[in-house]
């Protein structure tokens, strides 16, 4: 019996000491998402839809390339430029010849050095039209000299003014001096290529993390064209890598708000964005953050559709829309009315103690049902058009809603007008946008750099994102001396770029609906975690875990 109850007692104790180490197991994994092996995971509600420079249009796809291929420029937790590939400057008098020194130290994951000819070859690239790279203006915004000529096909990307002195000496001959410019070449399209590379890769370059060189403070693991799941690792040949705090960065495509939600909960994911309902319900929750997003919504018109190019029509439309509504009962994710162009937050006037652009502006088309009518009335003495087809993306959730919404303010509110709702993946939208082969769109756009032209110059006449098909010689000259002549004088540029806008708002050719909340949960042992309001969102670089 003693040595029963003796055996018994022996096997007792090594079952619960086996029950707490699978305890313990459990415990780990269960927070594995959140800190264990010095990891965040981030859920993403889009998918990449390309990780070469040039062809990376998504935000998501540029803060995969913008922590993995570093450019001359990274932009710091203050929104402060600071010099990355790049160790020096040096600018001529005129401002229009920049001269850059690559550092010695900076290296492909491969082992070959970063050199002045990965600028020369990647920005050449971007220019050439055969390309078609969505972000080419970027190099006629910043000033690089014959840039709008090539991209229009009048000259050879050759001609760029872009050139490498020796290996480590990068120098740009710009057209006009660029404020901005700093911030500007921190933004993804401008990184670097390593030529060789690309070219023995051919039509295989970036469908793969096999097919990718980095030299930013990250490289792409597991990842191939189409995946839900990426992983960036640390890059241990990044000439600051001892100054990279994070070992892996995960993320994880979900495109449902709940869904998101649950996983963080479950602690599959450390960032989950908040959506509609789901932010007034976590508001107060200590994880919880919220600031105003990049990302302001349109409903633009395709001025080139007989009838629908008639100003009165777009103001009955603009006037019929209660954007507050729209925001606090529709969307109620801390989204806000947007009653300018440009979005709030982003743009500031350094001559007048930094005071937003949209607080300088007079508000558009605040809701107003009998100017509505007026302007309604007005239209149909002057065109027949009494329907439109509305087109949006599939792609966000929450735009059906919209949809919906401005469908049933429209035909309550202009009696008669009828709106037939037609719903398609994003990029069949933008592809129908570029081609203007549509009437009417609900889209969205975000700032690349800080500064009001981001989102006004896309409206010139001769523009590549002009999506509206709209053009207009004075708000064109207005923009065209923001650039050239007022460059250098702060106060009169800011005055035509005011003058711009208010040309654009009368033309009633892009109707500004609701600028996005950024509501998520964050984990609160993620440190330094900022998000940006222009370019590249994410800069893991200076964030780090408690």
């Amino acid at each position: 019996m003693k040595k029963w109850m003796k055996y018994f007692i022996l096997m007792l104790c090594f079952t619960i000491f086996i029950s707490s180490l699978i305890a313990c197991s459990n415990s780990s994994n269960s927070t594995e998402a959140n800190s264990s092996n010095n990891s965040i995971t981030i859920a993403e509600t889009t998918s990449v839809d390309s990780l070469d420079p040039a062809l990376a249009y998504e935000s998501f796809s540029t803060i995969v390339v913008g922590n993995t291929i570093e450019g001359l420029y990274s932009i710091d937790n203050n929104d402060t430029p600071q010099l990355a590939m790049a160790e020096k400057v040096e600018s001529s008098e005129d401002g229009l010849t920049k001269t850059f020194t690559i550092r010695e130290n900076a290296k492909w994951s491969n082992g070959d050095p970063v050199t002045a000819n990965d600028f020369v070859y990647a920005w050449k690239r971007l220019a050439d039209p055969t390309l078609a790279s969505g972000f080419s203006f970027e190099l006629e915004v910043a000033g690089i000299k014959n840039a709008t000529d090539i991209i229009a096909g009048k000259k050879d990307p050759k001609e760029l003014g872009v050139s490498a002195q020796d290996d480590k000496t990068l120098v740009i001959t710009l057209d006009k001096p660029v404020p901005f410019l700093e911030n500007l070449l921190s933004f993804s399209a401008f990184a670097p290529l390593n030529q060789k590379y690309v070219e023995e890769k051919g039509e295989s370059f970036a469908l793969t993390s096999e097919d990718l060189l980095s030299n930013g403070p990250y490289k792409v693991a597991d990842w191939k064209a189409g995946d839900n799941t990426i992983k960036l690792e640390k890059n241990p040949d990044y000439y600051d890598a001892e100054n990279v705090a994070i070992d892996t960065v995960n993320f994880q495509v979900i495109s449902d708000s709940q869904q998101a939600l649950m996983s963080y909960e479950n602690k599959d994911v450390d960032y989950a964005p908040l959506t509609g309902d789901l932010v007034s319900k976590y508001s107060n929750d200590e994880e919880y953050h919220n600031s105003l997003g990049i990302f302001e919504w349109y409903l633009m018109f395709n001025d080139q559709v007989e009838g629908l190019d008639n100003v009165n029509l777009r103001k009955a439309i603009a006037y019929s829309i209660d954007k507050e509504q729209l925001t606090n009962n529709i969307l109620k994710d801390g989204s806000i009315p947007a009653y300018a162009q440009i979005q709030k937050g982003f743009s500031f006037d350094s001559t007048n103690n930094n005071q937003d652009f949209t607080e300088q502006v007079d508000k558009e088309y605040v809701y107003d049902v009998e100017k509505a009518k007026e302007y309604w009335a007005k239209a149909k003495a002057e065109t027949d058009i009494r329907s439109f087809t509305l087109i949006y993306e599939q792609d966000d959730p929450t735009i059906a809603n919209v949809a919906a919404y401005i469908k049933s303010q429209i035909e309550t509110n202009l009696e008669g007008m009828q709106i037939e709702l037609q719903i398609m993946p994003k990029k069949t939208r933008l592809d129908k946008m570029k081609k203007l082969d549509y009437q009417v769109a609900l889209t969205r756009w975000g700032p690349d750099y800080a500064d009001p032209t981001a989102i006004l110059s896309m409206y010139t006449s001769e523009h590549v994102s002009n999506y509206a098909g709209w053009s207009n010689q004075e708000f064109d000259n207005l923009l065209n001396s923001a650039a050239t002549t007022l460059a250098l004088d702060s106060a009169k540029r800011w005055n035509a770029l005011q003058e711009a806008e208010g040309i654009l708002k009368d033309s009633a050719v892009s109707i500004p609906l609701y600028q996005v909340g950024d509501s998520a949960l964050i984990r609160s042992n993620i440190k330094g975690l900022v998000k940006h309001f222009t370019g590249v969102s994410f800069r893991f670089k200076y964030a780090s875990l408690n």
